[in-house]
């Protein structure tokens, strides 16, 4: 195997917190003083420990985890923004880095201004902007405001213009963090586009994203990290797996008050093999399967099921056990009853939350639910929009026209 264009090893980032002072004397003063030092020592923190990785040409690698998890600042470490604390870090290659919304542009400049500046402090020649010019604004699609101060840019224009000359630099690195999640659909998909074709020419590619879908249609491989930490490291549909498990922010709601008189346990989501499953191609045949455990007498128990879109939180399917017309026996305290419905997951590319719901079927409050208590990534080329995938064919076929029929005359 040829040498990775970027290895980390054991690297570790602290920083302070606070650290403010008032005078120069204040500053040198906490230089001797035995309290200030101990001061510094409480205020530090770790934002990164002991993370290490490479990725090698060609590849994209994807970088996940929760708000604070540290992302960013070990993104800023590999372009050398920043220097880390402990550990090694080769970067093997021109860098082009898109991290910071905006970062190298000059507000009252113009956005022509502002391309040879910015390429400029990515590594290009004048004359190299120069004669990629048109095609960065070509790419930015701001040759109406060409001449606008970029202040008056909105943010999905400075993403554009950001990633246009980031994209012209040719690199063999590139460092792409949340800032195309900025801008529309159709030029989120020309950056996907362009970077899929820097993978072709050996380039790799470093994707910070909450986006999980674009993450897991565009990496073969992620590290999750939380709180500094190498939570893992793999191929990208487990990585997205355990991000869910790392990530502390819950979407379910509060449970209700007699949320005690069941419990759920052995809760999971199977594929056709009896594998649990994290992410699936559209049309994937599932099985979710669920014990519940009764503290307490119910005469007509009901179970329910739902899909819910993550990127909007909109319901794309619910159901219960009474609607579809199945009576479960009553249950009695100590009861276990066992669940199990199948679905077909016919669901354009996205993550999607898999929830369930007891209740008595005459009650109107539920005894347990979660309507977000697995995830499950969809992942495919489908091209297409709306709710639910449909599985289209198309064909179409030139239809010759006939000789209109002769007339015959008595």
């Amino acid at each position: 195997m040829t040498q990775p264009l970027i290895e980390v090893r054991q690297v570790c980032k602290r920083f302070r917190r606070g650290g403010q002072f008032d005078s120069l004397r204040d500053v040198v003063g906490s230089l001797f003083s035995a309290r200030a030092r101990q001061r510094r020592d409480t205020a530090a923190f770790w934002a990164l420990s002991e993370i290490s990785f490479s990725v090698q040409a060609g590849e994209a690698f994807g970088i996940i985890g929760p708000n604070g998890a540290g992302k960013s600042t070990l993104l800023k470490l590999l372009a050398g923004i920043m220097q880390p604390t402990g550990g090694q870090i080769d970067v093997r290659g021109r860098v082009s880095a898109l991290i910071e919304l905006g970062a190298g542009f000059h507000g009252d400049l113009t956005g022509r201004e502002n391309i040879y500046l910015n390429g400029s402090i990515l590594g290009m020649s004048r004359q190299e902007v120069r004669r990629k010019f048109d095609a960065i604004v070509e790419f930015a699609g701001i040759a109406d405001f060409l001449d606008t101060p970029v202040k008056r840019y909105s943010s999905g224009m400075h993403a554009r213009l950001g990633f246009a000359i980031a994209a012209h630099v040719e690199p063999q690195i590139l460092l792409v963090d949340e800032v195309l999640s900025v801008g529309d659909r159709v030029f989120r998909a020309r950056c996907m586009e362009k970077m899929n074709q820097f993978l072709k020419q050996g380039t790799a590619v470093v994707f910070v994203s909450h986006d999980l879908g674009a993450v897991a249609r565009f990496c073969r491989r992620a590290l999750v990290v939380d709180r500094g930490s190498e939570v893992y490291i793999g191929p990208v549909a487990r990585a997205v797996a355990c991000y869910y498990d790392a990530c502390a922010e819950t979407l379910s709601g509060k449970q209700p008050d007699d949320a005690a008189a069941v419990s759920v346990d052995n809760l999971r989501l199977l594929d056709e093999t009896d594998r649990p499953v994290w992410s699936c191609p559209p049309g994937r045949r599932l099985r979710l399967e669920y014990d519940a455990l009764f503290s307490r007498e119910m005469q007509r128990p009901s179970y329910g099921l739902s899909i819910i879109r993550l990127e909007d939180h909109l319901t794309v399917f619910e159901t219960s056990s009474t609607r579809m017309g199945h009576a479960a026996k009553s249950a009695q305290r100590g009861d276990r009853q066992h669940v199990r419905y199948e679905f077909t997951m016919n669901m354009l590319p996205g993550e999607y939350a898999i929830g369930y719901h007891v209740r008595d079927r005459d009650d109107l409050t539920y005894a347990a639910q979660d309507p977000y208590a697995l995830r499950i990534m969809v992942d495919s080329d489908v091209t297409g929009g709306g709710v639910v995938h449909v599985d289209p064919s198309v064909s179409v076929s030139t239809v010759t026209r006939s000789a209109p029929a002769a007339v015959q005359i008595a």
